[in-house]
């Protein structure tokens, strides 16, 4: 069952005294200052969250719903590589990091891709021990993946559980800065993976307006960032994401007339509101941007 968080609009999800993320380096010390410099921001964020929502992104269900787009294709050279977890070696770029190979996991589950899913999911199980959520990847989850044999539905059903195992455990422990940066690793992935799967750019198509929505989304998410700023790796991630945001906000709104229409139940459907547009080239600035964000979170070349 999804918590309260859970519940809410889902992800699904990267810093030398917080500059880009370390690609290399002692992660120890590190991850020993950031616990201790981040104590009271993440009491401060608890208090944050009795007072607003707090957005996580992306969950498994937005890569599930994004496969449905029969255009789209399964490309593993989207995914970044495992070996990529050794140049983590702080805390930011670790939970950064883990909410990316989560969505990646969540990407191969969405196809039904068993081997890959199973080479993120022990790369996310490594990270959860150095960010120390380690004990939500229990026996019996590690028996159920394992034991799966190219069953899509078993590999997306794992992938949202052990998904929202990690946001009940963070929101048990009230680790709200560690799951706002798992979100963001998250979410950032995301969406590389989605625009990098569109070969061609079509107004009318509902992947990519679905990507025109993530303006919203990413609103959200640096409002929330921007409640814990005091936490200098969340500090530092906001100046990552600003780049991005700048190109979101360039971003048309217009308002759409309201229309009914029936259902195939035959209720009646009333849609309107506001829609955001996006030309070809918001489309094309967005993925130039998002994969430079995403490169430096996970160490990638971006040239790539």
């Amino acid at each position: 069952m999804k918590s309260k968080l859970g519940k809410l609009l889902a992800f699904v999800a990267a810093t030398a005294v917080i500059s880009l993320p370390s690609c290399s380096g002692d992660g120890n010390n590190n991850n020993n200052n950031n616990k201790q410099d981040s104590t009271k921001t993440e009491e401060s964020f608890a208090e944050v969250q009795e007072e607003s929502n707090f957005y996580l992104i992306p969950s498994p269900e937005d890569l599930f719903a994004f496969t449905k787009d029969k255009n789209l294709q399964y490309d593993a050279s989207f995914l970044n590589p495992i070996e990529n977890i050794d140049k983590y070696g702080d805390n930011r770029s670790q939970e950064l990091n883990f909410g990316t190979y989560t969505a990646d996991m969540a990407y191969s589950a969405a196809f039904g891709k068993y081997q890959e899913s199973l080479k993120e999911f022990k790369v996310v199980r490594e990270l959860s021990d150095k960010i120390n959520i380690g004990s939500v990847f229990t026996q019996n989850l590690v028996d159920r993946i394992e034991s799966v044999v190219e069953d899509r539905d078993s590999l997306k059903e794992i992938s949202s559980d052990i998904y929202y195992d990690i946001e009940k455990f963070l929101d048990s422990k009230q680790r709200s800065k560690t799951m706002a940066l798992i979100s963001t690793g998250g979410w950032i992935e995301f969406l590389y993976i989605v625009t990098n799967s569109i070969e061609k750019f079509d107004a009318n198509n509902e992947t990519i307006q679905r990507i025109a929505d993530q303006k919203i989304i990413l609103d959200n998410l640096m409002l929330r960032l921007e409640q814990i700023q005091d936490d200098m790796s969340v500090k530092q991630t906001i100046s990552d994401l600003k780049p991005l945001k700048e190109v979101f906000d360039g971003l048309k709104v217009e308002s759409v007339q309201s229309q009914s229409s029936k259902t195939s139940n035959g209720s009646i459907k009333v849609g309107g509101g506001m829609k955001i547009i996006i030309t070809e080239n918001d489309f094309n600035k967005i993925k130039e941007t998002i994969a430079s964000v995403r490169n430096n979170i996970t160490c990638n070349d971006v040239s790539k």
